[in-house]
């Protein structure tokens, strides 16, 4: 004979436990979902910031002298 081993049940002794759904039943998966889920949000309150605009015209680099003229006279 000897004893008989206890059921999965028996040992976890869990009981009635209400039903997960497979998201929340490992807590980094469900953070890493409720990120996703702000980033969405966030994306109507926030405009994304524009990165690499090389290229683009930003002004006079050194500043505009008033003393200086460099325009050309039409000959008529």
């Amino acid at each position: 004979g000897g004893k008989r081993a206890a059921s999965y049940e028996i040992i976890k002794n869990r009981g009635l436990t209400p039903h997960k759904s497979k998201l929340n039943r490992n807590p980094r998966v469900k953070k890493r979902e409720a990120y996703r889920k702000a980033v969405i949000r966030r994306k109507g309150q926030v405009r994304e910031v524009r990165t690499n605009e090389a290229g683009r015209y930003a002004g006079e680099g050194t500043g505009i002298r008033s003393t200086v003229t460099r325009g050309r006279k039409f000959a008529s």
